[in-house]
């Protein structure tokens, strides 16, 4: 709305600015007739017995209208006889290209954000300095922080930009198998892009296609029904043009871990240590420098002695440390190293931290799931293919979500219709690499698996009655 009420200002000061223009050079053009016949207008004058004797001989000896007459008897004769004619003449023909400047203006809506960007960068060279004024907290010490109750969230966000948090407790508990509950009234070209569990104290980095990173606290993101749609995240971040969500990372300080990782779709991955992405800047920073088609696909916080996973969309992974002479630390603006090399048509679907007790937990397309125990992944050195996660076939779909979980962990997986089935991990037995894994989620034939998150340390208890009777089809082992 701001940007509209600002385009609409434009629009009607160029319209005055161009009426006034207009105005000014009919009066200028009435003064170079005037000029050009300076000896018989001034005679008129002389010879006519009232001003609207000469105002009518002037109108019909230089063949104007009457306001350019009454313009020119306006003038003392001794300054209409001082008239430079160059200047009027250069006067009006810099009114000549202002007209043809503001018609353009008002007629090129282009034009008129353009106008608005720079009005808004002017003010920020004439008034971006830095505050001034020192606010410190109370003398009690209370903080906004403080006033804000730490509670765990679902946080979601739609391919089309819209984010909500809301209470994880909302979404009940339901075995593998289940049809799952709604989780978002989404719009029919809208699904649900990510969705993970964190606290309403927790920063929330938010991770973008153009390879930026932006940060707020999650408690600033609007708190909505598990069926609302929330708010679009161009009112929680000041995205550029162009930019989208790739990657959203939660964290509850600067100290939590050594370094940050980066992986992006082409295989790359970057070493940075966290407290180099520390900045309340509004604008965001450089996340990672981006080759050209490439994008974010996880953000990890990691320390020397982890070892890192990445899985791709055909099912392979590689395992290799993560340690500074496998993996050297890099500054917040390069590009990285290579981590995982691909056949023909595969690309990175994300990257974890491997963790001692962990197991592998993947979800294809078509509803079906495994884990496996991180042992039966060798380490192997960084820019490999990689080894199998799963065996794969066509009616199942690829790989879309990859996780390293725990076995009282809890996962929850999100539908492109935007239901959410939430289930323990322990109701997925435990496999081999090389297998198909058991059916996780039932729906309709036009819907498939979007995304896959973890949400730990949850009861099981059904939060709700009714929850969907649990369905044990294990297929292809």
């Amino acid at each position: 709305y701001w940007i509209e009420h600002q385009i609409e200002v434009i629009i009607r000061r160029t319209q005055f600015r161009l009426r006034k223009a207009e105005e000014r050079a009919h009066i200028l053009r009435g003064y170079l007739k005037a000029l050009d016949a300076l000896d018989e207008v001034i005679k008129l004058i002389r010879a006519s017995a009232t001003a609207d004797d000469a105002r009518e001989g002037l109108m019909k000896l230089l063949e104007i209208d009457d306001l350019q007459a009454r313009a020119i008897l306006n003038m003392q004769l001794r300054q209409l006889a001082a008239l430079e004619r160059q200047k009027i003449i250069d006067e009006a023909a810099e009114l000549e290209a202002l007209i043809v400047e503001y018609k353009a203006i008002i007629a090129d809506p282009q034009r008129q954000r353009s106008i608005v960007a720079e009005e808004l960068e002017d003010v920020v060279k004439r008034h971006g300095d830095d505050r001034r004024t020192i606010i410190l907290p109370g003398e009690d010490g209370v903080t906004d922080l403080d006033l804000i109750p730490e509670e765990e969230m679902v946080i979601t966000i739609t391919r089309g930009g819209y984010i909500k948090r809301t209470k994880s407790d909302n979404y009940r508990s339901q075995h593998r198998g289940g049809k799952g509950v709604k989780g978002a009234s989404l719009r029919a070209d809208d699904v649900v892009e990510h969705f993970f569990v964190t606290t309403t104290h927790h920063y929330l980095l938010f991770f973008t296609n153009k390879g930026r990173v932006y940060r707020t606290k999650a408690y600033e993101v609007q708190e909505a029904g598990r069926d609302a749609k929330g708010q679009h995240v161009a009112n929680l971040l000041a995205l550029q043009p162009d930019e989208k969500i790739a990657q959203v990372l939660d964290i509850r300080d600067y100290q939590q871990a050594e370094y940050l990782v980066i992986a992006t779709k082409s295989g790359l991955v970057k070493k940075t240590t966290l407290e180099a992405y520390d900045t309340s800047r509004s604008g965001g920073v450089i996340a990672i420098k981006l080759r050209e088609e490439d994008e974010v696909v996880s953000a990890l916080l990691v320390n020397q002695s982890d070892d890192l996973l990445l899985v791709s969309n055909k099912g392979m992974s590689i395992r290799f440390s993560a340690s500074d002479e496998s993996l050297r630390p890099m500054g917040r603006d390069t590009s990285g190293n290579i981590g995982m090399h691909f056949r023909q048509d595969d690309f990175l679907l994300s990257a974890d931290v491997i963790t001692d007790k962990g197991f592998v937990f993947v979800v294809t397309e078509g509803g079906f799931a495994k884990r496996t125990a991180v042992e039966q992944y060798r380490i192997q050195n960084r820019g490999g293919i990689g080894i199998k996660v799963a065996k794969l076939e066509e009616k199942r779909g690829d790989i879309v979500g990859a996780l390293i979980v725990e076995e009282d962990d809890e996962v929850l997986i999100v539908l492109a219709s935007g239901k959410v089935v939430r289930s323990a991990v322990s109701e997925v037995p435990a496999r081999g690499r090389d297998t198909m894994g058991v059916v996780f989620a039932r729906f309709d034939d036009e819907d498939s698996v979007l995304g896959l998150a973890k949400n730990s340390e949850r009861n099981l208890e059904s939060i709700e009655t009714g929850a969907v009777e649990t369905v044990v089809e294990e297929q292809g082992e």
